[in-house]
């Protein structure tokens, strides 16, 4: 661990990675778990959206599934990774596997979020940035934490950790965690967003939302210079996501084992290796079931009831999908990940550093026989080398210049390239990385067959090109420390694998225009000794086809975010409040792309207030208010069509009908209360 400077915090830990990151040119964001603690959250979307610094949310929260976006990239590009396994949808047989709504935001101990392209050492879907979670691990103390939380919605949450020495010097130590949440939920689509017999069938309800987890964690120091770490955890989630146009009921269940260890050695004050691998094994049941039409055109008499349902009208019962039904017909996907890292530092420190190593990444989909999926492995095998030279004529320049190829049966292989700089200048400093990256196509975009979405077995490599660049500013002035800087992005994104609109069924297709994001950002970070700090970002971006202005879907033309925090002397009593402001955001959908909607323009503040107890201030009290001001807002915005409505089983409207397609929000947040108790001894 290394303690460095970084705009949004004065000092922080860091991990190797991160710090020879800061120093090389790239945008490192560190964000500790006091901060995250001070938002109350209970998941990572709510830690990303109102602390990491570019970060747009896809999908909806509070619904169970979400995604994390940096710098107007989709989902495939910024890549979540959880003590180095990737936690990435490889995109199984039923639906995406939604991996970041697993994270416990408890047992995170720091997010270190690389904004620009990182895939040579994180591999692939790196391509805009980075999100690495590093959480809470054994260090030879005992040490235990506990903590409860309730409030709206009927959220009920407990956590806890301990940590302890099982030998008597504390060479070998363990930790055991977990943590478990049932929540209610909020209101997702508003009554009126549900077709008729989707209504009909008791589509409107509630979004109940559970997440347990529970994990064991093992530390070795062989010798002052060795040290190993393995971890074993199982998470299960499970929530509901019916859309308002066509089913009536879904639950999903979510089960993620992970395995992951590493191996570290110092073999001399020159030479460093580490070895780190995973093996995870996500599945998903989900059942889906769709309202029951009358198809006779006398209508159809219920023999329980003699109750008459007239022609195109729901009877008000519900039929479930092939493979999602109930119980033993509710079939399950999945697949299976394993990686293995091994990576050498050589270090010659007025000569130049040099860090190599081998990346494999196996993966496969685990879905049930029943699915026409392939499960075959695909293996990929990548060689990386980052040549850090000491320039003799300016040592203070930090120059890094890297390569890496990518060996598989499903392309053959693939190089990529990164570069960054730094030089400072006094207190200032110029800074700047690039760098290419791909992205291959899921399983299910591959092979998925449903009567509105087939997959595409011809779909190509998603490709990426970016550069990052900023000038920086960071000065202590007595007790008050000063950081900022202004920047700009650059990424272009070829072969951007999408879905079509408006057909039945919809399929994934290659957009053979070039996605260009063109973006610029400033911070500023201010720190009044402990008692008071104040951060703010902006990030601006435009994100378009090429020889097009329009904005692309879900990207946000800019957003402004930051905190104020106000403590205490004796560091007891502290504040924190945490505004957002989302500028335009669009949403296209119906037959050609007709349907436009701007579900953006909005101003969210959240708050904590919290109070210690103790001699130690061990004891702390907190009280959670989301969304101050009570402000209506959507999530995400989605287009339904009327498939299972009356009149179009009627044939009163057609697919081609202006009337077939209309767009539904998904709703925030309303204004929220939380109290919580935690404590550490």
């Amino acid at each position: 661990m290394d303690e460095i400077v970084v705009t949004g915090s004065v000092t922080a830990e860091a991990t190797a990675t991160a710090a020879q990151a800061i120093e090389y040119g790239n945008a490192v964001q560190i964000i500790s778990a006091e901060q995250i603690a001070e938002t109350g959250a209970t998941n990572f979307a709510e830690i990303a959206q109102f602390l990491i610094k570019g970060a747009n949310i896809g999908y909806s929260p509070d619904e169970g599934e979400y995604t994390i976006r940096l710098d107007g990239g989709s989902d495939r590009d910024t890549l979540v990774v959880l003590d180095g396994v990737p936690l990435y949808d490889r995109g199984p047989a039923l639906e995406d596997i939604w991996g970041t709504t697993t994270i416990d935001p408890h047992m995170i101990e720091r997010a270190e979020v690389f904004r620009g392209g990182n895939s040579l050492f994180f591999g692939s879907n790196g391509g805009i940035g980075v999100i690495s979670l590093v959480t809470k691990r054994p260090d030879g103390t005992s040490k235990f934490e506990l903590g409860a939380q309730y409030g709206a919605f009927n959220t009920r949450e407990i956590w806890g950790n301990a940590r302890f020495p099982i030998d008597a010097d504390g060479r070998h130590s363990l930790m055991v965690y977990g943590g478990s949440i049932q929540t209610d939920g909020p209101r997702i689509f508003a009554p009126e967003s549900y077709v008729d017999n989707v209504a009909k069938a008791g589509g409107i309800q509630k979004y109940p939302l559970n997440r347990g987890n529970i994990g064991i964690k093992y530390l070795w120091q062989v010798d002052d210079k060795t040290e190993l770490r393995v971890n074993g955890q199982y998470t299960q989630i499970e929530f509901q996501d019916p859309f308002p146009d066509a089913e009536t009921f879904s639950p999903n269940r979510v089960r993620y084992p992970i395995v992951d260890f590493t191996l570290d050695r110092r073999w001399s004050d020159n030479v460093y290796t580490e070895i780190a691998g995973y093996w995870s094994n996500p599945q998903l049941n989900n059942t889906e079931t769709y309202p029951e039409i009358c198809k006779i055109a006398a209508g159809c008499i219920d023999p329980t009831t003699g109750k008459t349902t007239a022609f195109g009208d729901g009877t008000g019962k519900s039929i479930p999908a092939a493979n999602k039904g109930f119980g033993k017909d509710s079939k399950i996907g999945g697949f299976r990940e394993m990686g293995l890292n091994v990576r050498n530092t050589l270090s010659f420190p007025d000569l130049f550093e040099l860090v190599t190593g081998v990346q494999v990444v196996s993966y496969k989909d685990d879905s049930d026989p029943v699915f026409p999926i392939p499960n075959k492995a695909n293996t990929i095998t990548g060689v990386y080398a980052d040549f850090r030279p000491v320039l003799f004529f300016s040592p203070d320049t930090k120059l890094s210049l890297a390569l890496r190829t990518d060996f598989a049966d499903s392309f053959g292989s693939r190089t990529i390239w990164k570069f960054g700089f730094r030089q400072p200048i006094g207190d200032f400093y110029i800074r700047g990385n690039g760098g290419t990256s791909y992205s291959l196509p899921r399983t299910n975009e591959l092979f998925a067959q449903s009567p509105t979405l087939v997959g595409n077995p011809d779909l190509k490599t998603e490709e990426t090109e970016t550069y990052n660049g900023g000038i920086g500013f960071s000065k202590e002035f007595g007790n008050v420390a000063v950081n900022a800087e202004i920047g700009a992005f650059r990424t272009d994104v070829t072969n951007r694998i999408q879905t079509t609109s408006g057909l039945t069924p919809n399929t994934y297709f290659n957009n053979d225009r070039t996605t260009q994001i063109r973006g610029l950002t400033a911070e500023l970070d201010v720190r009044v000794g402990k008692g008071f700090s104040f951060n703010v970002n902006y990030t601006k971006q435009k994100a378009h086809l090429d020889g097009s202005d329009l904005q692309i879907n879900e990207t946000p033309e800019y957003m402004i975010g930051g905190n104020v925090s106000w403590r205490s002397p004796d560091e007891r009593f502290h504040i924190t409040l945490f505004p957002r402001y989302q500028g335009p955001e669009f949403a296209t959908g119906g037959v050609n792309n007709s349907l436009r909607h701007n579900f953006g323009n909005y101003f969210l503040m959240n708050g904590s207030i919290g109070y210690r107890l103790g001699d130690e201030r061990q004891h702390q009290f907190q009280l959670r208010i989301v969304n101050i001001f009570d402000q209506k807002y959507a999530e995400r915005y989605g287009y339904g069509n009327m498939r299972y409505s009356s009149a179009f089983n009627r044939g009163e409207i057609a697919v081609n009908s202006p009337e077939y397609f209309y767009g539904y929000e998904f709703e925030g947040k309303p204004r929220s209360v939380y109290i919580s108790y935690s404590t550490k001894f």
